[in-house]
């Protein structure tokens, strides 16, 4: 009985082949936007790949994946990681880039030396490139190695459209202690002579400017403001960011505005942010349908 009415219901399906031809699906796609997020797992789903790909279709982009890490992890801390054989990770770009007009990759967890040369290898040249240089968790698990960290400095970052460190991570990289506004800015400026068209060191773990990040270009340096909510620290909120000005790039925004833009747009995801595990909140991409996920019954 179960086949027979699935059998009906296909023979009363319009024929839509003449309207969907392949010409047509092709126009189709030309006029979609898709980012592709090229990370680590977080099985708990509130950074990584996951809160990535939360972020992309909030922001209206269609979000694709490429696997460069994996962790086990759940909301208080990361156990272990494991590493993506590099052709593989090869592969996944290849197989994206023969479908999809892709408008922006970006980067985040991406563990060792191997990896990131091999991303730096796939990704092809005429994309916009928005780099998380994840180097720690935020309970101190190292994400990247020293080799990475230099391979990242010295393969991706000069081809990224935008830079996106957090504090210690713009010190490790670039050896300047960020103490206050200054030097801050100084950080920035190393990202740009290192040949980043752009760059956003974000001001969350500031005493002396609070919440308010760093944007830096050949055209100038815009501070680029949010608000101060009670909460510690928010698990994924530089994913989140990352992948919010992926999306806007995608979207056909300047790298500029891609940035403000992505910035108001995280500020709501921390406002909103959800307790998902007992004093533990993560980002919440979804908070403009909604800003809660209790159970209904």
């Amino acid at each position: 009985m179960v086949q027979h009415a699935k059998d009906i219901s296909m023979r009363n399906t319009p024929d839509t082949s003449e309207k969907y031809s392949q010409k047509s699906a092709g126009n189709l796609l030309k006029g979609m936007a898709f980012a592709v997020s090229v990370a680590g797992s977080d099985p708990s789903a509130g950074a990584g790949l996951q809160v990535d790909l939360k972020t992309m279709t909030a922001c209206g982009v269609w979000g694709m994946t490429v696997v460069a890490a994996l962790t086990a992890q759940n909301a208080n801390h990361v156990t272990s990681t494991a590493s993506v054989e590099p052709e593989f990770i090869g592969q996944q770009i290849a197989a994206l880039e023969e479908d999809f007009p892709i408008g922006c990759y970006k980067t985040g967890m991406l563990k060792n030396a191997e990896t990131v040369r091999a991303v730096a290898k796939s990704l092809p040249e005429d994309r916009g490139l928005v780099i998380d240089p994840v180097l720690l968790a935020t309970r101190e698990y190292r994400l990247l190695d020293e080799g990475g960290e230099r391979e990242l400095v010295e393969s991706l970052i000069p081809r990224a459209s935008v830079v996106t460190p957090n504090l210690p991570e713009a010190k490790v990289l670039s050896g300047i202690d960020i103490v206050d506004a200054a030097s801050m800015e100084e950080a920035a400026h190393w990202f740009l002579d290192l040949g980043a068209k752009s760059v956003v060191i974000k001001g969350g773990h500031a005493d002396f400017r609070k919440a308010t990040d760093v944007f830096a270009d050949k055209n100038g340096t815009v501070l680029l403001h949010g608000n101060v909510y009670p909460l510690e620290d928010v698990h994924g909120s530089g994913c989140c960011f990352a992948s919010a000005i992926a999306s806007h790039i995608a979207l056909g925004y300047p790298v500029r505005d891609a940035c403000s833009e992505a910035k108001s747009f995280v500020d709501s995801a921390i406002r909103y942010a959800v307790e998902y595990a007992p004093g533990r909140f993560t980002m919440n991409p979804g908070w403009q349908q909604h800003t809660s996920y209790g159970k209904k019954f």
